[in-house]
């Protein structure tokens, strides 16, 4: 039951980050066709596109963790040996799980000192916006538990070297 509430929440996750490229791709488009057809500048689109950004690069960086994608973990790829290449996968998923826990931890703070904190011009409590690092530490830390749990995925980059 509780895999299937994660593999739910990924799927949400994955369809969330299509939206928000969506929702970031129109307001750049807008923005160029009000300023340059219309000549007359949007003044929300920017600090939009840039919190819809920043959001797209959070939940990216979880996606290409779940990947096992991000370039530094592609040079465990490299080890000869199996067992030592298993072994160094876990240390990586352990010291991993252990920066996205402590980062987390700390992120509530900043979290809860900008709530109060208005945007520039959307006048959205920033909160929002630093929440998203918030979001993406949290999935990295429940996909490496929920992957220990499950015992199905190999350690940080096995299946990079079938491509």
């Amino acid at each position: 039951m509780v895999f299937r509430i994660w593999s739910w929440a990924q799927q949400t996750v994955l369809a969330l980050l299509v939206l928000l490229f969506v929702a970031m791709t129109l307001t750049c488009t807008a923005q160029v066709v009000w300023r340059y057809v219309f000549g007359d500048p949007l003044i929300w689109s920017e600090e939009l596109a840039r919190y819809l950004f920043i959001w797209i690069g959070y939940l990216s960086a979880w996606v290409a963790w779940k990947h096992r994608a991000h370039i530094a973990l592609d040079a465990v790829n490299y080890l000869d040996a199996p067992a030592l290449s298993a072994a160094v996968g876990r240390l990586v998923e352990v010291l991993v799980l252990g920066f996205c826990l402590y980062t987390l931890w700390s992120s509530f703070t900043i979290v809860s000192i900008t709530h109060g904190q208005p945007s520039a011009v959307l006048e959205i409590p920033m909160s929002l916006v630093y929440s998203g690092y918030s979001a993406m530490a949290a999935l990295i830390a429940l996909d490496i538990v929920f992957g220990w749990l499950a015992a199905n995925r190999a350690p940080v980059p096995a299946q990079l070297s079938e491509l």
